[in-house]
């Protein structure tokens, strides 16, 4: 006969409060990653020449550049854990969000890597001998690791996602267009025109409004 060990009256009452914690995280993720990937992406200034470092650029701009490259940095955690939180609420849609989740993190991998590889550049700023540099930066420009490539899969990930929403219908289907719409953020990197992360944060951030009060109402 084996011994019953009953569950401490501790763990048990832990058990709620460890799950409150997770919604109430999941629930921030959810405002302050694209809050702070579009601040970052709006006040991106190019350090390249093409491939070679813009040394003026960098000179002039080191400050702004420096900022922007924080606030992106800074927005990665809150990044993975909002994949997370939006496939927590669409769970129900098993494959879908489980794909969506595994695009996304692969996706934002390569967003990390790619946002990396600037920051060489801008610590150029103020320094007097530059010689090697530009050869440095042409290998940084064209020797990424594979990883670095797969950035599209943000975007797959992110529709999965919206798509795992959709069929679960735990949130309005305008929040789930939402969401797959903030799958656009490499649009404002590609065209270089930051101000269009401040908009794809708007649509994203509402959307999410409707998965915040389901995770905090749990």
């Amino acid at each position: 006969m084996s011994a019953h060990h009953p569950i401490p009256a501790a763990d048990i009452a832990a058990a709620p409060s460890r799950r409150a914690m997770g919604s109430v995280l999941a629930a921030i993720s959810l405002i302050a990653a694209p809050a702070l990937l579009a601040l970052g992406l709006a006040l991106y200034t190019s350090p390249w020449l093409d491939s070679v470092p813009d040394y003026a650029a960098i000179d002039t701009g080191h400050a702004q550049m420096l900022l922007s490259t924080n606030l992106s940095l800074a927005a990665f955690p809150f990044l993975y854990g909002s994949a997370v939180a939006v496939a927590m609420v669409a769970r129900r849609a098993r494959w879908l969000a489980g794909s969506g989740l595994t695009c996304s993190f692969l996706g934002l991998t390569a967003m990390l890597v790619n946002g990396v590889v600037d920051l060489p550049l801008i610590m150029m700023a103020g320094i007097g001998d530059r010689t090697g540099f530009a050869e440095l930066a042409t290998k940084l420009d064209t020797q990424l690791p594979i990883v670095s490539y797969l950035f599209p899969l943000y975007l797959l990930g992110t529709i999965l996602l919206a798509a795992a929403l959709w069929r679960t219908r735990t949130v309005p289907r305008w929040s789930a267009v939402c969401i797959g719409a903030g799958g656009l953020f490499p649009l404002a990197i590609i065209t270089g025109i930051g101000a269009t992360a401040l908009v794809v944060a708007a649509i994203r951030i509402a959307g999410a409004i409707p998965l915040v009060k389901t995770l905090l109402s749990k």
